[in-house]
């Protein structure tokens, strides 16, 4: 039986039907569905770099059999291309003015049409020929390359209507479409990485056949990874060749600053990334009723996130940079709520593997969103054992999938464990993370603290 003041499940849904419209909750579905919908671009775009990353680092090697790619610095053109995406991140340039590279091959003109994906296509082909610093088929190769990856990115699926729709954009322009036929490295080293994308049904397989294809076979493999990688995004590119990857830091900056370039659904924000918006956690005050406790509690959001909030935004996280940053604040463990579907759709399935690397433990407690604990008295287990770590001089966080509601309930419930009273550990909350524990039913569990069923 409940206690008095302490809802119920069933309860809790009653009162929420009753509180809010049907028509309301409809609408707020259809607009979290809208908003991350939306989080299939910044996949793509994420994709398109990285994929021409991985199969330029395979290509160096010969071989797509290792299981991560060799951690080589960047080739001369690698870090040319990461030079101009930085450049034209920036503002305009002028490619003949000596801002872009000279002798760029296809790969190296990708960041064009990741930027300039708004543009039209003749300006798009237009930037991407003078950036090649090519001639003739050369630059006319780099150019439909770029329109190839500007129409991936927009999402478009049929890869054969795609190159035909790039080369009549192109037919249309001066420069006109490169032929098969051609005898120049730069013309092959497209049409091969093409016939490798084409010919594939996942990123690895696109890579793979690129590095059989003989001579040329590193520049057939990076274009056909930045083809392969704006096509199924960054969630097909194997995990283990991406972190093999050098420089990540470098990539990563460049990355979230692309990202960040979208405006994204319906709040009409950017994206917020881990370059942008570092991990926050914010830390409950402890001072007062509970002397033993010599560590710290935290609260933020799920690390690593890939999702449209409703009320937090978007986010475009990194999983690594995340568990970096829990490990800098000297987080040691992390008690995460979140139940594993919203795992899988916020993109965080490998979070444990992720606080492991970063030597922060993990504690998992699953809890519905944004409902209770259906089992009290487990949760005061959870509750105490976290409490023993702080009093034991470690610092603990409590993360749900935005850090409000579950995370909030969840910090008060500690803070009444340590010997708070009630309406002193809900303000501690709330005036430690803006936003949190802001439902009735789950200030009446804080205030119904410690539950016996």
């Amino acid at each position: 039986m409940a206690r008095p003041g302490e809802p119920s499940q069933s309860e809790v849904l009653r009162e929420r039907f009753a509180r809010v419209p049907w028509r309301l909750a409809i609408r707020e579905a259809i607009r979290d569905r809208t908003g991350n919908g939306r989080t299939a671009l910044p996949d793509r775009l994420e994709g398109a770099v990285y994929g021409q990353l991985v199969g330029d680092a395979l290509g160096s090697s010969g071989s797509a059999g290792s299981t991560a790619a060799p951690p080589v610095a960047w080739g001369d053109e690698g870090a040319r291309m990461l030079a101009l995406l930085d450049a034209l991140l920036r503002g305009p340039v002028d490619p003949e003015a000596g801002t872009a590279a000279v002798g760029l091959s296809p790969r190296g003109v990708l960041p064009v049409p990741l930027v300039m994906r708004a543009s039209k296509p003749r300006e798009t082909a237009d930037l991407a020929a003078k950036a090649s610093g090519q001639r003739g088929e050369a630059q006319a190769a780099c150019a439909l390359y770029a329109l190839v990856v500007r129409r991936l990115v927009a999402g478009e699926r049929g890869r054969a209507d795609v190159l035909a729709r790039a080369i009549r954009d192109l037919r249309a322009m001066p420069l006109g479409a490169p032929q098969r036929s051609a005898a120049d490295p730069v013309v092959d080293a497209f049409w091969s990485g093409w016939d490798a994308f084409a010919g594939s049904d996942c990123y690895r397989d696109a890579v793979t056949r690129a590095l059989g294809t003989g001579p040329g076979a590193g520049e057939s493999a990076a274009t056909a990874g930045g083809l392969a990688g704006a096509y199924w995004g960054s969630a097909g590119i194997p995990p283990a060749w991406q972190r093999g990857l050098p420089e990540p830091m470098v990539a990563r900056s460049l990355v979230d600053r692309l990202i960040e370039t979208d405006i994204p659904g319906w709040d009409g924000r950017p994206w917020q990334t881990s370059t942008s918006s570092p991990l926050r956690v914010d830390f409950l005050e402890l001072a007062g009723r509970e002397d033993r406790a010599s560590g710290a509690i935290g609260i933020t959001s799920l690390p690593g996130r890939r999702y449209v909030g409703y009320h937090t935004g978007a986010h475009w996280r990194d999983l690594e940079a995340d568990a970096a940053r829990l490990r800098d604040l000297g987080v040691g463990a992390l008690l995460l709520l979140v139940e594993d579907h919203e795992l899988v759709r916020c993109r965080v399935t490998g979070i444990g593997e992720a606080l492991a690397a970063a030597d922060v433990e993990l504690v998992r407690f699953p809890i519905r969103d944004p409902l209770l604990p259906r089992d009290g008295v487990a949760f005061r287990g959870t509750i105490a054992s976290l409490l023993r770590r702080v009093r034991d001089g470690k610092t603990v966080a409590i993360a749900c999938r935005g850090g409000l509601d579950r995370a909030g309930m969840t910090g008060a419930c500690l803070l009444r464990e340590a010997g708070f009273g009630t309406e002193e550990a809900i303000q501690r909350v709330q005036s430690a993370r803006r936003g949190a524990l802001t439902l009735p039913d789950q200030q009446a569990y804080v205030r119904g603290w410690p539950p016996h069923r």
